[in-house]
């Protein structure tokens, strides 16, 4: 036989599954609010190589400025090297004697890139034989 609902029967099961369409919809945000949490990076430092990507290619900075110091006293030649770590572009100023008032003189960066002195003595070219 089977039983009629009553009317009170039936708004139970509609308020049920009213909150159960209301709970769903609330762990769906909840779970798309996690994912989108998820897309945004947030930002980063960069690292030193990373930062030398943003900046001008180090043969043109080198060729705007290798007269200008190869002008100062006690220079002897200037070049692209490779920083201490092996990995971060820098320019190497060589020079005969180091001495305070040189390197007083010589600037510590050149547009973003690290200006390192090292000591060679006089360069002098061969003779051709």
């Amino acid at each position: 036989m089977i039983r009629p609902h009553s009317s009170r029967r039936c708004g139970v099961e509609r308020i049920d599954l009213l909150k159960n369409g209301i709970n769903c919809l609330r762990v769906a945000a909840l779970l798309l609010a996690i994912h989108c949490a998820g897309c945004h990076s947030s930002p980063q430092r960069k690292t030193p190589h990373q930062q030398t990507l943003a900046r001008r290619d180090i043969n043109a900075v080198l060729s705007d400025h290798d007269d200008a110091l190869m002008a100062i006293p006690g220079v002897v030649g200037v070049y692209v090297a490779l920083d201490k770590d092996g990995k971060t572009p820098c320019l190497k100023v060589m020079v005969a004697r180091k001495n305070r008032e040189l390197v007083r003189r010589l600037p510590k960066t050149l547009e973003g890139y690290n200006v390192i002195v090292e000591v060679t003595g006089i360069i002098r070219p061969l003779r051709g034989e």
